[in-house]
């Protein structure tokens, strides 16, 4: 059966589809992959593969585009629309929207796995676990199956899926999971409600066997020559016997320089010291907010300022760069908060610093606590498809928050800026202020060296965007 996965370029791989494809394709099927970003008419490429499944991963605020993709591909073209990934887990009644035919929920290598083979043996669909089905104007609700306890039991990514454009086949940077799960109940994230969601249903956290990892970093450092890896677990270090002897077999068999995302209150100067010798050059760790009490009774965080501190002088000692996550607009925040915030990074004088705008996603602890104090409608579609456009959430200086983010960065990188910023964010200047976000952002990327990024990977990007402007069917101009 023809299958053909659609995904809009984001300067990452897209591992969740790779991982469809590798399973698909070990039993026979026939897998294809289109990015919008690199097609001319995307609507002719659809024809010309005639597949009979489109799957998309979808995320909340990117669901919008992909639903007005489908449906304009669905005036020219026959097929079964399969939609998967977070939007649809805690969001499966974007089941009823029109021409959204089939949604799968948590875990989909199997789930859909068993829907192709299905599909092509002509049996039943609507029984599949995981998987909602509407037919005939009803809609079928099955409950989900365990959580894939042997995580060596699935097929490496498929990388040769997206190999057919030039940015995908020279990006320097490769993503590697080499876990799954995260058991903190942080609650402005999906984990804690993918846990309940999971609640029984088999282990949270599972990791991948050392040897199995190393195979996969090896088969990619042959095939691709990249530069650099980044292990995009939820916290690298979760076990510290695993990481300590995943730092010996890197320092032996690879040696290619690696980033890795982790929980500074894990962070150990073994730890530290066992990943420095393997080639570890970026820890991402977040702080979020440097109130106390936002940290922890708010986000539910649990990580105190000195445990932040402490993992902030064993990185420096051992010379490895820090990015540092926060987020601006929480609710309850005030302006002083966000200070806090500010002056906590300062301190901690990360390489580069990462401030997203909060969005109080439905179904996290912390979006219900958005609605019931009455900061947000609880409006799904209201989300946009970048943390930098703005907050959805109504609450006193929140337009002088946003100002905010975009001069957090520069400021803790020169933070004799503090009072001149204290001045510029009650000024209307949104428009400057993201080119100031935009150009210290280039300058921590590329000239810190935080090996986040390369000059070569956004080239090729650019100057393939460039003849790439009309992908949609309606000839819409997309935004990149």
């Amino acid at each position: 059966m023809k299958i053909l996965f659609i995904y809009k370029f984001e300067y990452v791989e897209s591992l969740g589809i790779m991982y469809l494809s590798s399973v698909l394709k070990s039993r026979g099927h026939q897998v294809y992959f289109l990015d919008i970003a690199f097609e001319k008419d995307i609507s002719s490429e659809v024809m010309k593969i005639a597949p009979q499944v489109i799957g998309y991963s979808v995320t909340t605020g990117k669901h919008k585009f992909y639903k007005e993709l489908n449906a304009s591909l669905k005036k020219t073209s026959s097929f079964l629309s399969v939609f998967g990934g977070p939007h649809c887990t805690f969001f499966p009644e974007f089941i009823k929207e029109d021409g959204v035919d089939v949604v799968i929920r948590g875990e989909a290598e199997f789930a859909l796995l068993d829907l192709i083979e299905a599909l092509e043996k002509g049996k039943e669909i609507t029984k599949i676990q995981n998987v909602w089905v509407k037919l005939d104007g009803e809609i079928h609700k099955n409950s989900l199956r365990p959580l894939v306890e042997n995580l060596d039991s699935i097929p490496f990514p498929d990388r040769s899926l997206t190999a057919k454009y030039e940015h995908y086949r020279k990006m320097h940077r490769r993503f590697v999971i080499s876990g799954r799960g995260c058991p903190y109940n942080c609650s402005y994230c999906f984990n804690h409600s993918y846990n309940k969601l999971y609640s029984g249903l088999g282990k949270v956290v599972r990791k991948r066997s050392v040897e199995n990892v190393i195979a996969e970093l090896k088969e990619v450092r042959d095939n691709f020559k990249p530069r650099r890896f980044q292990f995009v677990d939820d916290t690298f270090i979760i076990d510290k016997k695993w990481t300590l002897e995943f730092c010996a077999a890197y320092k032996r068999e690879i040696t290619i320089p690696f980033m890795v995302y982790l929980r500074v209150n894990l962070v150990t100067e073994e730890i530290v010291k066992a990943l420095k010798e393997a080639g570890c050059v970026t820890a991402v760790y977040a702080i979020e907010s440097g109130d106390e009490h936002i940290r922890n009774k708010i986000l539910k965080r649990n990580i105190s300022e000195a445990e932040i501190l402490k993992a902030n002088s064993i990185f420096k000692k051992y010379k490895i760069k820090e990015f540092v996550q926060n987020m601006i607009g929480l609710p309850d925040e005030t302006l002083e908060d966000a200070y806090k915030t500010l002056r906590l990074n300062i301190k901690c004088k990360p390489d580069c610093t990462w401030v997203s705008v909060f969005q109080p996603y439905p179904g996290t602890d912390l979006g219900q606590y958005a609605v019931e104090k009455g900061y947000f409608n609880a409006d799904v579609n209201s989300f946009n498809e970048s943390y930098f456009t703005g907050s959805t959430i109504k609450m006193k200086d929140i337009e002088r928050l946003e100002r905010l983010q975009n001069l957090f960065s520069i400021t803790v990188s020169f933070p004799f800026l503090l009072p001149l910023v204290k001045f510029l964010i009650k000024l209307p200047l949104q428009i400057i202020y993201k080119r100031i976000w935009s150009a210290h952002r280039i300058w921590s990327y590329f000239f810190k060296k935080t090996g986040i990024i390369d000059f070569s990977e956004i080239f090729i990007f650019e100057k393939r965007r460039g003849c790439c402007q009309s992908s949609l069917p309606s000839s819409r101009k997309i935004d990149h």
